[in-house]
């Protein structure tokens, strides 16, 4: 198995353990709090096959899928709105293939989980399972995330399951003899091209969009416009700085962190063995570590009294945010108007901040967010108002408009050029010209590449030229000319001056790797498909997804404010 082979780095730092269970708790708070609301939605995080999903089940299924990306890519993974609602899609479709291998009497003997973890490379030492290491994985990894060796090797049960059902799937993929050999003439065949590209900037100057043009281009790109939703939010930060106070740090502390990551603080000899460096020369960079990490711990720990401090009481009774604010002794400040992918630039935070404030909602329970970290301070925010999308008057975005337009007018000035000068060199190559001679009329410089392949590179230094065009060409034979050919900022065009085979005896000592290849490649497609069919099969419904929907569509608006920003 792959999902823990990456983890050796991750595994040795102690202060990414604690990052990692913190990402994991925090994307488990974020759950429920979509999923909560009423006793229905706690019970049920969904269906599936026709009967609702426990929200204990699918929680976790949720952490298996998130340990199992995790362990796959050696680090903690980040949650974001976007990875959470992957995380849930992905939650899902184990979920599917679980209850599917389980009808197909699929199982895993209790000694193939041993067997599959005492091989893990990070659990072998001298080609002998180390228990010791295991044990510190367990006692210090896992513990940090709430879970034990039992939940552990349940979710090293379910991988092995759901491999077995991939293999069985992978059994319906083939790949015929035809196959193998395109797939070797498109990596070893050899061209010789000439080619045009065109940039869209050698006919900006000739280039004029007047008041009509740009009216009419409004008129018909209205939504390309479109102001965003927006929300104005007050908010309390809590620096780390103000929480700094490297007295506290013993000299126990000191000496226990640095016999706890002694690989940290050590180097290397020429014979390969760890020479760690004195304590007393890195005591001090270890005083000030612990003290910003007690700092940034501190300050998150006021954050959240800030915002239990928030929430109503059993009467429904609760401060404002300002006389919160005013007893936690923090300040509160406003922010102007801003858009969920609009960088806040007054503050140093991340898109976590624009994320919280969106999911904030106008009640007593909802106006307020759990803690978001910045780089130098914790926030809470609290919602102000929120302005609805809209569409701008013309007058607005006038100057956007003139961009826009004239943007399209190039695109389109350089397509039509590029268009006639294909026109007119296919007509020419047909008569025995080369591309250089059907265009030297047009002063039209053409670059020529001489022999390579695919597996040499295509020669150029523009990297979207060199890849556009090796996607282009390979469909080609000698003597044709490629249609228009899209770049970020222009296009492109060229000729087939020749194509020479690749020598395939060759083929012949590579045609099992490349068969595999391809059949490994179109077997994870075709399991991917599988999970997404029994997904449909399943008539799944995911209550997180349905509430956002009904949501988008209006289902549950709020009475939008008048003023705009």
């Amino acid at each position: 198995m792959m999902f823990i082979s990456k983890f050796n780095k991750l595994i040795r730092n102690r202060l990414l353990w604690g990052i990692f269970a913190f990402i994991v708790v925090i994307s488990f708070v974020a759950w429920g709090t979509q999923t909560s609301g009423t006793r229905e939605s706690e019970e049920a995080a969904g269906k599936l096959f026709g009967k609702p999903v426990p929200a204990d089940k699918f929680r976790k299924e949720f952490f298996n899928t998130y340990l199992s990306m995790a362990l796959m890519f050696g680090q903690p993974l980040k949650i974001t709105e976007e990875m959470n609602d992957l995380l849930r899609k992905l939650t899902w479709r184990r979920m599917a293939v679980m209850k599917t291998a389980q009808d197909m009497d699929l199982a895993v003997a209790p000694d193939e989980v041993t067997g599959t973890i005492e091989q893990q490379p990070f659990f072998v030492e001298n080609g002998q399972f180390n228990r010791k290491r295991y044990e510190a994985f367990v006692a210090s990894f896992l513990s940090k995330l709430g879970a034990n060796e039992a939940q552990f090797e349940d979710q090293v049960r379910e991988e092995l399951i759901i491999n077995k059902a991939r293999m069985l799937v992978s059994q319906a993929v083939w790949v015929a003899p035809l196959e193998v050999a395109q797939a070797f003439a498109l990596v070893y065949d050899s061209f010789d091209v000439s080619y045009v590209v065109l940039r869209s900037d050698e006919i900006r100057q000739k280039i004029k969009v007047g008041e009509d043009e740009a009216r009419k281009y409004f008129e018909e790109h209205k939504e390309e416009f479109k102001v965003p939703e927006q929300v104005r939010v007050k908010y309390a930060d809590f620096p780390f700085d103000r929480y700094l106070d490297e007295k506290s740090i013993t000299a126990e502390a000191m000496r226990a962190y640095y016999d706890e990551n002694i690989e940290a603080y050590s180097t290397k000899t020429t014979n390969g063995w760890s020479d760690p460096v004195p304590f007393e020369d890195v005591k001090g960079k270890i005083k000030e570590r612990l003290a910003r990490e007690n700092a940034v711990n501190t300050a998150a720990d006021r954050a959240l009294d800030f915002e239990v401090m928030l929430a109503p009481d059993r009467s429904g009774k609760a401060p404002t945010f300002e006389a919160a604010a005013l007893t936690a002794g923090v300040s509160v400040a406003t922010s102007k108007y801003f858009s969920l992918q609009e960088q806040v630039d007054w503050l140093d935070v991340g898109s976590d901040f624009n994320q919280a404030a969106f999911s904030l909602r106008m009640t007593d329970d909802d106006y307020f967010s759990h803690p978001v970290r910045g780089a130098g301070a914790y926030y809470v925010l609290g919602l102000e108002k929120r302005v609805e999308a809209r569409i701008p008057e013309y007058e607005e975005v006038k100057d956007r408009v003139y961009a826009a337009a004239e943007r399209q007018a190039e695109e389109e000035g350089v397509n039509d050029l590029a268009l006639s000068l294909r026109a007119a060199a296919s007509k020419a190559v047909r008569d025995g010209k080369t591309l250089e001679q059907a265009l030297a009329p047009a002063g039209v410089e053409v670059l020529s590449t001489g022999p390579f392949s695919a597996k040499t590179g295509f020669p150029d230094d523009n990297e979207d030229v060199v890849y556009a065009l090796t996607k282009s060409i390979m469909a080609y034979n000698a003597g044709e000319m490629t249609e228009l050919i899209p770049l970020k900022d222009g296009v492109a065009f060229a000729w087939i001056k020749s194509r020479t085979g690749a020598d395939r005896s060759a083929l012949a000592s590579i045609r099992n790797d490349l068969g595999m290849y391809i059949r490994r490649k179109r077997a994870e497609t075709v399991f991917h498909e599988w999970q997404e069919y029994l997904l449909k099969q399943a008539g799944f419904e995911d209550k997180v997804e349905k509430a956002k929907a009904a949501a988008g569509s209006g289902e549950d608006e709020e009475e939008q404010p008048e003023e705009s920003p």
